[in-house]
């Protein structure tokens, strides 16, 4: 049986809104945190990627890269925001351990409202490219 591919398109609207419901709500970490999961998965499935390989976010960017080149794509669109998204992550999850939530959280307002903002463009930079990523019919039942 053939393994049917997960509507992907409803699957990051929901995470997209989550992370602007957060945003909402002062939850700016869980925002950011939010993006940038949302942000492997939608790596991951550009670069048909199979569920269950080890892949660090830094190798996706990579991969990402190796990509744009092999399309001769002569602008690097989006690998310093995927880099910088990738490196503000992980100064957040080190300030949760070392400042607490409430000095992080405040701190990383900015950041998760720039991310949330970046990754709607991301997906419409994909779809480009890719507009199986944009469909809404995940080769559903049609209803």
């Amino acid at each position: 049986m053939a393994h049917e591919r997960p509507n992907f398109s409803r699957i990051a609207s929901e995470n997209e809104q989550a992370a602007e419901q957060a945003l909402a709500r002062g939850d700016f970490v869980e925002a950011y945190l939010r993006v940038h999961a949302l942000m492997e998965g939608l790596l991951r499935l550009f670069l048909r990627i199979p569920d269950g390989d080890e892949v660090s976010f830094n190798q996706l960017i990579q991969r990402y890269q190796a990509h744009l080149e092999e399309v001769r794509y002569t602008v690097p669109s989006f690998m310093h925001e995927l880099m910088q998204l990738h490196r503000r992550r992980d100064q957040i999850v080190r300030h949760l351990w070392q400042e607490g939530l409430s000095s992080t959280n405040s701190a990383t307002e900015a950041a998760a409202r720039a991310a949330v903002a970046m990754c709607g463009l991301f997906i419409d930079w994909l779809v480009s490219f890719d507009p199986e990523i944009g469909a809404e019919d995940g080769g559903g039942d049609g209803g």
